[in-house]
This record gives structure tokens, sequence and C-alpha cells, in this order.
């Protein structure tokens, strides 16, 4: 088979033939197993790696950060899981799902969040990425890395759902090699890592529970992108929830140990890597590199499916174009300020995840029953899905410590710090659906029996 048939085969395979449209459940033929590698590979990357340095920031007991990251990742794998479940149930991207929840014309809203979610996350990437390639190639100008990175994210994005598989599980074998030799030299060298000790901190353990748990569980808003070619439910949950978990477990572990064995962590994780791994240096740093990619390609195509949900005309090739040009843009122009505050940002504009999660659970699994109604049936505004997003998050808001800017006053004065919004907005917003839901159901019973 020659590489012009080949290609044409993948092309006319190619999502964007059904870009915000249900896909016909003949073509729903993917196989599950295929989530597994793309959310592994999706998860060995820097930002992941990064989050094993917060407990050694906080001088929390190894023993405690790995038990904290253990609950972190199971807690956020399984929304994961849960969200994955409504692709193959609906054949529509995650956003298009959103309207079930809060209707037609507010769904536009949530495609907003999506979208600013995903080109923030694409942009750290991106600058992360565009740094450990610079580190190992020697250049002294990041502007040309990070352009470098982002016309490969482009490529790979635009070619569109196959080849982000394809890559995905290729990058699946590649980055589950080189985290296994990061962790392997890293345990060569136990004397640093016996040696420390760190402290049972209660606040400690709290942070980075809040921080494992935050991440894992933002590609929940992704999920359905990426599960609605399939129709066995049961096995899209387990594979999109272990493909998560034993990749970020494991790049979290390995980010623990070089930030214990760097003894002082840098600003920047891939100069700790970079110099824990010393004349193999090179290869952790092409491995942050490839696993930033890895996770970009996701974002980028994420990203342009939003901004279609939001009901713009232009095809989806085209979005991810003007969605990689503003990344390449932002990255070059906030370089120098990124390592300071903008992955607090980041997790800042988290905060509308799990609220929204909770509100898909109720509209689509406890109201709907998980069975999909003609969008064209959906009102503009489902008013109790808009209350009870505002509210459970209105609610969590005195629970919030992002980091800066704004420290809220339960976190500050009786949790010392630790965050725990995520679960409050959570678990407030799905009774607060059901509840208001049943209010306005009986209201419309009683006036229309008067």
């Amino acid at each position: 088979m020659n590489s012009e048939h080949m290609f044409g085969k993948f092309s006319k395979n190619l999502s964007d033939n059904y870009e915000t449209e249900s896909i016909p459940e003949n073509m729903r033929n993917k196989k599950p197993s295929e989530l597994f590698t793309l959310w592994f590979a999706a998860n060995l990357t820097v930002g992941d790696f990064a989050v094993g340095f917060i407990p050694v920031e906080l001088g929390l007991n190894i023993y405690y950060a790995i038990f904290a990251i253990l609950i972190g990742n199971v807690l956020g794998s399984i929304l994961v899981g849960v969200m994955s479940l409504t692709g193959p149930k609906t054949g529509f991207p995650q956003m298009v799902i959103s309207r079930y929840g809060f209707g037609k014309r507010f769904g536009i809203f949530i495609s907003l969040l999506q979208w600013i979610n995903t080109m923030g996350w694409l942009t750290v990437n991106l600058v992360l990425a565009g740094f450990a390639l610079s580190l190992a190639l020697h250049f002294s100008i990041y502007e040309i890395p990070i352009l470098a990175t982002g016309l490969i994210i482009l490529l790979i994005s635009y070619l569109g759902r196959n080849i982000i598989s394809y890559f995905e599980r290729t990058m699946s074998i590649v980055l589950g090699l080189i985290f296994t030799f990061i962790v392997i030299y890293s345990l060569i060298r136990p004397e640093k890592i016996v040696l420390y000790h760190g402290i049972y901190s209660g606040i400690g353990f709290g942070i980075t529970l809040a921080s494992t748990f935050s991440y894992i569980m933002s590609w929940a808003p992704y999920a359905a992108d990426y599960s609605r070619y399939n129709k066995n439910s049961k096995s899209v949950f387990t594979y999109s929830f272990a493909g998560g978990i034993i990749s970020s477990i494991w790049a979290e572990i390995a980010g623990l140990f070089v930030a214990i064995i760097s003894i002082n962590p840098n600003l920047n994780p891939a100069l700790d890597l970079r110099n824990v791994l010393g004349y193999y240096g090179f290869i952790g740093l092409y491995a942050l590199f490839l696993g930033g990619i890895a996770a970009d390609a996701i974002n980028l195509y994420s990203n342009s499916l939003s901004m279609k949900s939001m009901g713009v005309k232009l095809k989806r090739k085209v979005v991810s174009i003007i969605g990689i040009s503003i990344a390449i843009v932002i990255s070059i122009i906030a370089y120098n300020r990124f390592y300071l505050f903008y992955e607090d940002f980041l997790f800042i504009l988290d905060y509308w995840i799990t609220p929204w999660i909770g509100i898909m659970i109720a509209s689509f699994f406890i109201d709907m029953h998980g069975k999909a109604l003609p969008i064209s049936k959906l009102p503009g505004f489902n008013v109790p899905g808009i209350l009870a997003y505002f509210i459970s998050l209105g609610v969590s808001v005195p629970f919030m410590d992002p980091g800066f800017l704004y420290e809220g006053i339960i976190s500050k004065i009786y949790l010392g710090g630790v965050d725990i919004s995520y679960y409050i907005s959570f678990l407030l917003s799905i009774p607060l659906y059901i509840i208001i839901r049943k209010l306005i159901k009986n209201r419309n019973i009683i006036i229309n029996a008067k």
C-alpha cells in the first residue's frame, strides 16, 4: 500500500464529516482499547510530572505524598471515565452534550469556558515542551523551539481524530519506556530518597490531593470528543479510567523522585530532570517535549471542537490553525513569566469543571436515564442546570485557595490553605439540580391544573 493510498484511507474516516453532529451508530466502530493509549500518552507529560514536585515543595512525607497522589488520581479518573460514557450514548462532542444540562443557548457559554480552558493548557504545554526542546538542542532563542513545536501539534491535530489516535498509541510506548527509565534511574540512587523524611502534614496532604485530583479531572470536558466513535459503554469507562490513572500516577511519582533527588527544585522541572539524569538528561528532555506534544494534540483538537460548538461556521481545520496561532503568540509573549503564575491561573480555570460534571451527571444520567433526546427539542436555557451550576459554584468560593489573587475565608482560617472547593461544588451540584428540577416541574403541574 503506497503512502498516498494510506493517507486517503485515514482521511475517509476522519470525524471532520461530523464536527458537531452525532456520529451515526454504524460508524461507531472504534475499539475501546484505543482510549487507553490515548489517555495514557496524554498524561505522561511535563504537567503531570510537575505535580509530583508539589509535595516535596511542601515538605510532605513520601508515603503521605504517594497516598495523596493515588487517591487524587482515582477520584479524578472516575470522573473522566463517567464523562467518556456520554460519547457512545450520543455520538456528539462533549460540548454539544453539555446542552442537555444547560440548554442550547447557555451551552454556548459552557463551550466558551472549555475553549478558554483548552487554550490555556495548550499554551502552557507548548511553552514547557518548547523549553525542554530548547534545552535539549542548546538553543538560546526560545521562539524557534516554540514555533517548531506548535507546527508539529498543528499537523497532528489538523489531520484529525484517526491520526491523533495513531500518534497517541505510538507515544504511549515511547513515553512509557522513557518514564520507566526515569523511575528506575531514580531508584538506583536510593540514598537520597531514603534520607528524605518530610513531615506528616494534613495541610500538605490536602494540597497534594487537590492538585492531583484537579489535574486529572480537567480532562473530563474532553472525554466524549474521543469516545463518541465507540459503542461499548462499559469498556469505554474502563479503558478511559485505566489509561489516565496509570500514566498520571506514574508521571507524578517520577516527578516526586526527581524532586527529592534534586533537593532544591527549580521553578521549571525540566531543569531538575536534566540535572538528575546527568549524562542521560537529553532523554528526559525529549520525554517532556514529546509528552507536551501528546497532550497538546488533544488540547488543540478539542479546542477546535469547542469553538465549533459555539456556532462558528469555519471548518475545524481552519479553527485549528487559528487556535495554534493564538497559542504560539501568547507563548512567545508570556514565556518568561509563565513559571511564576500561569499554572495557578490554569487551576483557577479548573473551578468551572467539577460543578459542570455534577450537572451533567444529574441531567444526563439521572434525569434523562442516559438516553439522548434530539438536540432540536432542547430549550434555549435549562433553568435547573444553570441555577444549580452557579449556586454550587458560589457556595464553593469560600473554600477556594488557588495560590494567588484570592484566598477563601474558610480555606484560609479553618483549613490552613487547603482547597476543597472542587469537592464542594461537585457534590452540591447534583442534588441541587434534582431538587430545582422537581420544584419547577411541580410548579408547572400546579399552574397547568389551574
